[in-house]
């Protein structure tokens, strides 16, 4: 997938989303508004009220006070005017003068000091011309935020929802785009390398092919050597081709095990020592650790082999001059360990994480003549996993690495 295609893709999305998630928060702020204008408004229709009826009783009094006053009835009163104007949540009501010094009465002994950040205070009007006194009602609701979000909690779950729906489509989508791109790069990669691999013997077999007509008669001619190089390129065709029609078969289903009992100390001595020829073209070295305990398994003989080889194989190409390959076998309790170390370039805690994956290769920094698929680590995972096994990896860049296998003892 072409990265300008992904870029174009993400930012429209992320364009549209953005979009979408300010109106959602607009709407919710627009909402939260009005239902506090409404809210504001149905306090002051209701408090209109009181004050009217309150001036109409004192006006049929003699000497309108406010010592005269029943308190518990004037609260009554506005709890009730509330209710009819919708409003069905109880305030705090006090009566005091405009600057909050002097308090006739508060229904909540102790909350005098946050009344005086209320909005809502009305002005009683007791005199009988109708002239307004120095005292106020006020009106203080604790919960005026909870009620407002109760009244549109609806609307905000939904865009809540909708908000989290959004992200979340958005980060599968890129994560997707990136594996995606990962994926056609680690194929694209694939593909060059094999195609290097195949190269190589082929042009081989046909530079030998080619001597070997125009030469064959002559008395110096070393035919038999000639022969081999063909024969040895061959093979090694043959175990590319073997191993790129593997990983194509496990690709398409999980691995048929032919099952058998055998000994892990002798299969790695087994794969050792056809090893030795590789070392030895490296210049290198290898050594060997036995276990004197019983190290039988139940598993499949080829597969095992096959995943030995490849950590094998690995390990000399991954090492500088001198490679120095050390394998060992132990017993731990219910399983049997495989080790092979060697002291090469070292595994990053980054490619650590994906060394495993599929047509994956690990950098190799300045070095350009590690040779390979990305296919061989892959393997040896799903034959561990076939054989419900556990594979540990100890590395450090520069210092070599070791790769710890247990399989269950039969």
């Amino acid at each position: 997938m072409r990265r300008w295609f992904i870029v174009t893709i993400s930012t429209i999305f992320t364009i549209a989303a953005t979009a979408l998630v300010s109106i959602q928060i607009w709407q919710i702020e627009r909402s939260a508004s009005i239902s506090d204008s409404l809210f504001n408004s149905s306090v002051t229709d209701a408090m209109d009220e009181v004050i009217r009826n309150l001036s109409a009783d004192k006006h049929s009094e003699s000497s309108p006070s406010l010592a005269t006053l029943d308190y518990a009835a004037l609260v009554t009163s506005i709890n009730e005017a509330l209710l009819v104007n919708g409003v069905d949540l109880l305030p705090t009501v006090a009566v005091s003068d405009i600057g909050m010094t002097r308090f006739q009465f508060c229904s909540k002994p102790g909350q005098e000091k946050r009344m005086a950040d209320s909005p809502f205070k009305y002005n009683i009007i007791l005199d009988e011309h109708g002239e307004p006194s120095d005292y106020y009602i006020t009106l203080y609701f604790s919960d005026k935020a909870l009620y407002l979000m109760k009244n549109s909690n609806v609307l905000v779950i939904m865009s809540i929802m909708l908000i989290v729906i959004i992200a979340m489509a958005y980060l599968t989508i890129t994560h997707s785009m990136r594996n995606q791109r990962k994926i056609d790069e680690m194929k694209t990669n694939f593909i060059n390398n094999m195609t290097h691999e195949l190269k190589t013997p082929i042009s081989t077999i046909r530079l030998e092919t080619s001597y070997l007509t125009e030469n064959i008669d002559l008395p110096d001619c070393d035919t038999k050597h000639h022969i081999k190089v063909i024969h040895d390129e061959n093979e090694r065709m043959l175990r590319l081709v073997e191993a790129v029609l593997r990983n194509s078969r496990m690709a398409r289903k999980k691995l048929t095990l032919k099952y058998s009992e055998i000994d892990i100390n002798r299969l790695m001595a087994d794969e050792l020592q056809r090893a030795q020829v590789r070392i030895a073209d490296a210049g290198g070295s290898s050594s060997a650790e036995y276990s004197t305990e019983n190290t039988m398994v139940y598993g499949d003989a080829d597969h095992l082999s096959n995943m030995v080889s490849n950590l094998i194989d690995n390990a000399i190409k991954y090492s500088p001059k001198n490679p120095n390959i050390k394998v060992s076998t132990s017993v731990n309790g219910k399983y049997v360990s495989i080790s092979i170390s060697d002291n090469g370039i070292g595994i990053s805690k980054e490619d650590r994480r994906h060394i495993f994956e599929n047509f994956y290769r690990v950098s190799t920094g300045d070095r350009h003549d590690v040779k390979g698929f990305g296919i061989g680590l892959n393997y040896v995972m799903q034959v561990v996993k076939a054989h419900k096994g556990k594979i540990d990896i100890d590395s450090e860049l520069g210092k070599g690495s070791t790769f710890t296998i247990r399989l269950p003892k039969a």
